[in-house]
């Protein structure tokens, strides 16, 4: 049996299996079992479909982290399960007939230490197995906006609202100018003047008297 350990600051993950020998390096060709541990509180043990469904899951959900817009990531095979949980994160590993296994409240740190053991397995050439990181998705539309916090989203309706108020405001402050009143009298004068010009463009029209027939 072939052993390798990756260790970082309160996290250690062990590999058993089988392999080559090749001088001082251990090449695990036949993932057996794999033990994790976290600050010496909890320790997660499983198989190859475990450590497959930690690699499925967890990475997909420390990039959601990243775009501040964590949800749930759970493994096809239905293993493993991670979720924000209060202001941390709970992973759930279940047993071959679907009963819950271990139950494990995560802080940020303990997460980023997990995902830095699983993502330096994958890229070790000595751990020979064909695991790898799930492909990069961009996030959804919905997601997209939701990046925006809210104060920012609303900042450009409600500017265009208070602007088109202050316009409305203004226009009501702004004295519209009197129109010219015209009096009775100079309406009347108006009037008369107008008659006067009609009859002067009245042209007269001259009439030929009628001459008288001669009787026979």
């Amino acid at each position: 049996m072939h052993t390798i350990q990756y260790m970082l600051l309160g996290c250690r993950l062990h590999l058993v299996g089988q392999g080559v020998e090749d001088g001082d390096n251990s090449t695990i060709t036949e993932l057996k079992q794999f033990t994790l541990n976290l600050e010496d509180h909890v320790s997660l043990v499983g198989d190859r479909p475990h450590l497959e469904a930690l690699v499925e899951t967890l990475l997909p959900y420390a990039r959601h982290i990243v775009s501040a817009q964590a949800r749930e990531c759970k493994s096809a095979n239905g293993k493993v399960s991670i979720t924000p949980w209060h202001r941390g994160h709970r992973l759930r590993l279940r047993n071959e007939n679907g009963s819950t296994r271990n139950d494990v409240q995560l802080d940020d740190g303990e997460l980023a230490n997990m995902v830095r053991c699983l993502d330096a397995v994958i890229h070790d050439p000595r751990f020979q197995l064909d695991i790898t990181a799930p492909p990069m998705q961009g996030l959804r539309e919905r997601e997209l906006l939701n990046r925006l916090p809210l104060r920012r989203r609303l900042a450009a309706p409600l500017g265009g609202l208070v602007l088109t108020m202050a316009l409305m405001g203004l226009g009501f402050l702004i004295p519209v100018p009197e129109r010219v009143r015209v009096t009775d009298s100079e309406d009347r004068q108006e009037d008369t003047t107008a008659v006067e010009t009609i009859e002067e463009q009245v042209i007269p029209v001259e009439v030929e008297p009628e001459t008288e027939t001669p009787s026979p």
